[in-house]
């Protein structure tokens, strides 16, 4: 049974079944605020907030005394963090989707109805037969039917450096690595050998899919050192705002003492 699926591999009916009950091989982009929401979130630094309190003093101390410059470079110097971070971050953004898509494209070698094909990667299905060499990235979760020399490299999902032994599946194997050693993930890559594989899950149903996933989700918890910042940036903007009035109330009466401002 198994020489015959190694032989012949899905027929079109098979994989448009597949496809139907399983889904592609496209893991899910994580969901990204609108631009106006990423822009937004560069002031929450608390170095900015603390810039921004300056300026707001320089300011007020500018109106009493005739002298913008201060105010002016503090502002300069803010609009161009802020905006240097934005653009920075929305270029990555951008780069990554576009570099996501375009490992999508990648040419994989399948055998469908007792044929060597050439498909790109996101039209794999659950089930089909997968030849993975030496260099390549694995394309989807699968079993292996057949190894010669076959080393993995795991380090994307565990962190382990060194490439793992694979090997089809001979009765029941004790798990001496975190992943069956008769199995091969997604994002894995191939570093030496070849093999053959079938496909098990595709797309977010893939373990690294699984994970990218779980990280995704907000907790909604704040981690203390979010509370310290958020306590800090608090505390800061307190200060900053009882700073500015006692200095703007000092300078008006020196101003009114001097005879250099008039309450009349």
């Amino acid at each position: 049974m198994e020489h015959d699926i190694l032989k012949k591999g899905l027929t079109n009916a098979e994989v448009l079944k597949s496809r139907q009950e399983h889904g592609e091989n496209i893991l899910t982009p994580p969901e990204r605020d609108p631009w106006w929401k990423l822009f937004l979130e560069k002031f929450d630094d608390p170095i900015i907030r603390i810039l921004i309190i300056a300026a707001l003093l320089a300011i007020v101390i500018g109106v009493i005394e005739g002298s913008y410059a201060e105010g002016i470079g503090i502002i300069v110097a803010i609009a161009l963090a802020t905006g240097l971070a934005f653009i920075n971050e929305f270029k990555a953004n951008k780069e990554f989707d576009l570099l996501s898509r375009k490992d999508d494209e990648k040419d994989i070698e399948v055998i469908r109805s007792g044929n060597f094909l050439k498909i790109p990667r996101k039209d794999i299905v659950v089930g089909d037969i997968v030849i993975i060499n030496m260099g390549e990235e694995i394309p989807a979760d699968g079993l292996i039917l057949e190894a010669v020399s076959l080393q993995v490299d795991e380090s994307k999902l565990t962190g382990e450096s060194m490439p793992v032994s694979k090997t089809v599946k001979h009765g029941e194997q004790g798990a001496s690595t975190a992943y069956a050693e008769y199995s091969v993930l997604r994002g894995t890559t191939v570093r030496d050998g070849r093999g053959i594989i079938q496909i098990t899950a595709v797309g977010d149903k893939t373990e690294i899919g699984k994970t990218a996933r779980a990280a995704a989700e907000e907790t909604g918890d704040e981690t203390p050192l979010n509370k310290q910042l958020e306590r800090l940036s608090k505390l800061i903007g307190v200060i900053g705002f009882s700073v500015a009035v006692l200095i703007f109330d000092a300078l008006t009466i020196r101003g009114v003492m001097n005879g250099e401002l008039s309450l009349s």
